[in-house]
């Protein structure tokens, strides 16, 4: 697995900055930036090694992995 070009924390810390810095600043570009597979996995692999807990649907990580839907 290559690793993302950007660290999860980089730009959690990247958007708070501009949202503190520009108030009235829209985040309209965020959906890309949260989207990208890369940001996913690793957003993914941080939930899972923290026993994340089942989402609003209650599937566990188990149920994704065995493919349940």
């Amino acid at each position: 697995m290559t690793k993302a070009s950007i660290s999860l924390q980089e730009l959690r810390r990247k958007i708070y900055r501009k949202a503190k810095t520009e108030k009235q600043w829209r985040f309209w570009g965020l959906y890309c930036h949260v989207c990208k597979k890369e940001v996913l996995r690793e957003a993914y692999r941080l939930a899972k090694a923290n026993d994340g807990a089942p989402g609003i649907d209650g599937k566990s990580f188990e149920d994704i992995e065995a493919g349940v839907p």
